[in-house]
């Protein structure tokens, strides 16, 4: 049977997961050329877009989205190809077969994001993105009236009360706009860290809470073409 791109091996150009025997976090890589016999990657990123150093043997497993759901494939490290681009050969030790998630990739994301603080809702946008959870950017003062009844005609407008800032644990009600195009997501999510500011403004860093698969596929699908992008752009 002709092995076919997409559902036995990566299409070249594509963003991949690679999951490493000796890591347990998320890596990302390129293909630059792909075949049943023989593939070709960039050499792998971790979260913070720093190359990872793997050395040839090193047993890995490349996680792709296919025509009809994630592909994964076990593949050896054959060489590390130094230069301006290193990349990695690699060779398929086994058939390919469905892929299953281990690690959320992320990305650099700015997209428009509501978030439920008390009685208030705080508008901002995200600063990266997974399909595992998000880093936001919210201004604490919302701008508008929460449980507070609107002013008679001619009154003077009540300033808007700022928003509580959550503490870690806390559970929270979110809407992320991930494209123009279908409804935003809508899900619970929890505060796993808050980041420190010198400005008004509230930095978090929150996971999703039981975001069905479709919406994981959503928002993957809006990371791996913001990846794409930047790779053309050649800032990863």
């Amino acid at each position: 049977m002709t092995a076919e791109p997409g559902i036995d091996f990566p299409e070249t150009r594509e963003p991949v997961d690679v999951q490493a025997a000796s890591r347990g976090d998320a890596l990302t890589s390129f293909v630059e050329s792909s075949g049943d016999g023989e593939i070709v990657v960039s050499v792998a990123v971790d979260r913070s877009g720093r190359r990872v150093r793997l050395e040839a043997g090193e047993d890995l497993q490349l996680v792709w989205k296919g025509p009809e759901g994630l592909r994964a494939r076990p593949v050896q490290l054959l060489e590390v190809i130094l230069g301006d681009e290193p990349t990695w050969r690699l060779k398929p030790v086994g058939p390919a077969a469905r892929g299953q998630r281990r690690n959320a990739v992320r990305s650099p994301l700015s997209l428009p994001v509501e978030i439920a603080l008390g009685q208030s809702q705080v508008i901002g946008e995200t600063v990266d993105v997974s399909e595992a959870g998000l880093r936001v950017l919210l201004t604490p003062a919302t701008g508008s009236r929460t449980t507070h009844e609107a002013p008679e005609d001619g009154d003077a407008a009540a300033p808007a009360a700022e928003a509580p800032r959550p503490e870690i644990g806390a559970v929270l009600d979110l809407v992320l706009a991930v494209n123009e195009q279908q409804a935003p997501i809508r899900s619970k999510v929890e505060v796993v860290r808050t980041h420190p500011r010198t400005d008004r403004l509230l930095e978090l860093s929150v996971r999703f809470i039981g975001l069905p698969e479709g919406e994981e596929d959503r928002i993957r699908a809006r990371v791996f073409t913001e990846l794409r992008l930047l790779r053309s752009r050649g800032a990863i």
